[in-house]
């Protein structure tokens, strides 16, 4: 078993499966509709100390060039300059700075959003939502996460008064533990 000392605490490591996991946003459009979309996880981990289900540390990356909102045009003029500058920023990332639990499922996890070349520090609310073992024996643990940022922070000023600054970022992760 892969694990980690955390202080005189044991951690277990969990990573991020891509294909049952997403960080999806929404977006207002107009001020009077919302656009949703979804950024790739590509990978994402997460320690949680032996008999607990709230973590100890947190990180993610994501794909800005795979973001994906039902609509070519629009998924192309998020890569660009305009916004994500996928090209020049391939990677977006999480890293957990501190996590406090609020109750025995519920926990605010602050840590540093790295996107558009910019760092900016971010706190989510977030939810243990189970744990569950697969057919084959392979355990898995879920969790969810919410936060509303600012996208002017990382420099994405293009667009308004037609997009809002305020983007709201809902991530689901399911991850498997390490063996």
């Amino acid at each position: 078993m892969h694990a980690v000392m955390l202080g005189l605490l044991l951690a277990v490591t969990w990573s991020a499966d891509p294909v049952h996991s997403s960080a999806n946003f929404t977006v207002t459009h107009l001020g009077i509709s919302h656009v949703n979309g979804i950024i790739p996880i590509k990978s994402a981990t997460i320690d949680v100390p032996d008999g607990s289900n709230i973590p100890s540390s947190a990180d993610a990356i994501f794909d800005p060039s795979g973001v994906d909102t039902r609509n070519n045009d629009r998924d192309s003029d998020l890569r660009s300059p305009h916004f994500f500058d996928a090209a020049t920023y391939p990677v977006m990332s999480f890293k957990s700075t501190k996590i406090t639990a609020v109750d025995a499922t519920h926990f605010t996890m602050t840590g540093d959003l790295t996107m558009h070349g910019q760092t900016h520090p971010v706190t989510l609310d977030a939810q243990y939502l189970g744990r569950a073992t697969t057919p084959n024996g392979q355990q898995r643990i879920a969790y969810e996460a919410k936060v509303a940022i600012d996208r002017t922070l990382w420099g994405m000023t293009y667009g308004n008064p037609f997009a809002a600054n305020s983007v709201d970022i809902d991530l689901d992760i399911e991850a498997v533990k390490r063996p």
